[in-house]
């Protein structure tokens, strides 16, 4: 029974370990200099931008949503709710989903994620710095038929 605790304790430890990466931690370091350690992104002084502005974002992804053929245009309506990094040279790092539709749109959102050009980063007292972003990408039409 000990050892089954102990090797427990050592999987534990280790999986603790491995899960701190890039993309599973929302806190990151930064310069010193200006006496920032650990920035929370409550703390951002300029929020990231896509390059032109909301409007062209939402044009390059109604641009960007390839459908699979034979795809029914009647079944495609929900939302896709993703989040991703953007670093502090304004690429964007580990897109993921928050809550999905299905497994198909699911990989289409993060198709368009992935396909996106850099963004300006966040900056903090002045610094860019790395900071997360959720950004819902909607399928389908949001008008309703008028009976």
């Amino acid at each position: 029974m000990k050892l089954i605790k102990n090797i427990l304790f050592i999987f534990c430890f280790i999986h603790s370990i491995n899960s701190h990466g890039q993309c599973d931690s929302l806190w990151h370091n930064y310069n010193d200099t200006v006496d920032i350690v650990e920035i929370g992104p409550w703390m951002y002084d300029e929020m990231p931008g896509y390059p032109g502005g909301e409007d062209s974002r939402l044009v390059f992804i109604k641009e960007n949503i390839k459908y699979p053929p034979n795809w029914p245009t009647d079944s495609i309506k929900g939302k896709v709710f993703t989040t991703f990094i953007i670093d502090e040279n304004g690429n964007i790092k580990c897109p993921r989903i928050l809550r999905g539709v299905n497994s198909i749109l699911d990989s289409i959102a993060i198709d368009i994620i992935k396909k996106m050009p850099k963004w300006s980063p966040a900056k903090a007292r002045g610094i860019s710095v790395s900071s997360t972003f959720n950004l819902p990408i909607f399928f389908g039409t949001n008008s309703k038929t008028k009976k």
